[in-house]
């Protein structure tokens, strides 16, 4: 039995791919294998991957709305756009807690033009970083080799340009075509794309501190989403760092919507 995947490709169906993502959003075991047994029971050749991921969402909602909040992780980053929030400074915020110091937007002069850097990241070794970001609001979009000659162009012209930097990045919410691996890996340029690299990935520098994006709420609409856009709230860890009267002061929100958020907050951080 095939499936057909976002970029129109067909791949034979392997439901340990859907315990694989349930696992990563730390659904139960007992949970995830109801799951997929169902799962198994209603798909067809030919299904898309989209269609499978609505069964699985429609499913993990009735079980566990938290777990389902976290599963929806990489349609709540393809979210941030519509909502108002620049991927660059979701990046940024993710960034600095992991330890780096970042920058935001910096215009600079290499040796024969100008650019604009979407992040500079410094670790606490003093090493700077430019990371250039790609957003993409629809799957199957892919990070090719063209974004990384890009990014190493740059990076040659700006140190040729008197400026000092000890690398690039290359971040995206989708993934890296292989052609783009080989040569980010060929060149000591960093990809940070879903699923790549495997011990440091965008999800799972997200996931492992609880980084998530306020647009993953379930219960949080694109109106109150654009209020928290408007009040500087992008992680749902913000919601919990605050209390109801700033929330309220800056969304304009009911102390009944504002606790349910915060209660689903606490389930997706917890």
């Amino acid at each position: 039995m095939y499936v057909i995947k976002a970029n129109g490709k067909k791949e034979e169906f392997n439901p340990e791919k859907i315990r694989g993502s349930l696992s990563r959003a730390r659904v139960d075991r007992a949970i995830s294998n109801e799951i997929v047994k169902q799962v198994e029971k209603e798909v067809f050749d030919g299904i898309s991957t989209g269609a499978i991921f609505k069964k699985v969402m429609k499913m993990l909602k009735e079980y566990s709305p938290a777990r389902a909040s976290c599963y929806d992780l990489k349609e709540a980053i393809m979210r941030l756009g519509p909502a108002g929030f620049p991927f660059e400074t979701f990046i940024a915020e993710v960034l600095k807690e992991h330890g780096f110091q970042t920058v935001l937007r910096t215009r600079l002069r290499g040796k024969c033009a100008e650019h604009e850097i979407d992040v500079i990241a410094t670790d606490n070794m003093g090493k700077r970083f430019i990371i250039e970001c790609k957003f993409h609001n629809s799957p199957g979009t892919y990070i090719d080799l063209k974004e990384a000659l890009y990014t190493y162009a740059r990076l040659l012209d700006l140190n040729n340009g008197n400026n000092s930097f000890d690398g690039a990045w290359l971040s995206c919410n989708t993934k890296a075509s292989n052609e783009a691996q080989r040569y980010t890996e060929c060149m000591n340029i960093r990809l940070l794309c879903w699923r790549h690299p495997k011990d440091g990935s965008l999800e799972k520098m997200i996931t492992e501190k609880n980084l998530y994006p306020i647009t993953i709420l379930q219960s949080a609409g694109p109106d109150i989403i654009k209020r928290f856009s408007r009040a500087g709230y992008m992680l749902v860890k913000d919601l919990l760092q605050e209390d109801f009267g700033n929330i309220r002061r800056k969304t304009g929100l009911k102390d009944r919507k504002i606790r349910k958020l915060v209660d689903e907050a606490r389930g997706i951080c917890c």
